[in-house]
């Protein structure tokens, strides 16, 4: 447990930032997703497995019945088995897309059902965790987890596609919008803390949700900002 003094530290580091958030180039910040060098090793990956006879959105579909799956193996406490499943899921998420750029098959129904199974195969995993006997640290984990599929899987998306509906952005505009703390970082600080939870003590599990949390809000409060510069 962090002591009174590392916590009021942590909120005055956190405060600082909220109060600098409006003046910050969000353009400055490289995420994962938006890494070229990462998009051309996944057209490579793509150019491997596009011989086998399966659409992208075919491979969409299959990474959701996996993580499904995985969802039961973790509700019924087989964690790493369930765990295991989740991981395959997400190989799998990864592959639809590199498969589709591969092959020239980029649709707009296949980048819209890629986009909601992303979502739903995250909040699945978090749903399923709420089963799992977790320690208790400040709140039940269970509202740790809920807090983190509302900030973290719903929330930035919605403030990105509202943009885009109420026309404050432009579609591209709306597109490019990034932040601190998007999904391919969520879920490296997720997967670490989940191996350090199995590994140590599944306290550091929930510490990672928890820091994923105020990073998701930080995110949603810095695209806010930047909208509100543009509108």
């Amino acid at each position: 447990m962090f002591s009174n003094r590392t916590i009021s530290g942590l909120t005055a580091i956190f405060a600082w930032i909220i109060s600098n958030l409006y003046n910050f180039n969000i353009k400055k910040i490289s995420m994962l997703k938006q890494n070229e060098r990462l998009k051309e090793i996944q057209v490579k990956i793509g150019e491997i497995f596009s011989f086998i006879p399966l659409s992208p959105n075919q491979w969409t579909i299959i990474s959701i019945v996996v993580a499904i799956t995985g969802a039961y193996e973790i509700i019924t406490v087989n964690l790493i088995y369930g765990l295991f499943l989740f991981v395959i899921a997400g190989a799998i998420d990864m592959l639809d897309g590199a498969i589709a750029r591969a092959r020239g098959e980029e649709t707009k129904l296949g980048a819209f059902l890629d986009g909601v199974c992303d979502r739903f195969v995250e909040a699945l995993f978090l749903f399923a965790m709420m089963f799992y006997p977790l320690p208790f640290i400040w709140l039940d984990s269970k509202i740790w987890l809920a807090l983190l599929i509302f900030f973290g899987s719903c929330m930035p998306s919605y403030v990105r596609a509202y943009a885009d509906h109420t026309g404050v952005l432009s579609h591209e505009e709306a597109k490019k919008l990034g932040g601190v703390f998007e999904r391919s970082e969520r879920i490296i600080l997720l997967a670490l803390g989940m191996s350090a939870g199995i590994l140590i003590s599944m306290d550091y599990f929930v510490y990672s949700v928890i820091i994923a949390i105020i990073l998701s809000i930080i995110t949603v409060i810095q695209r806010t900002c930047v909208i509100a510069r543009k509108a």
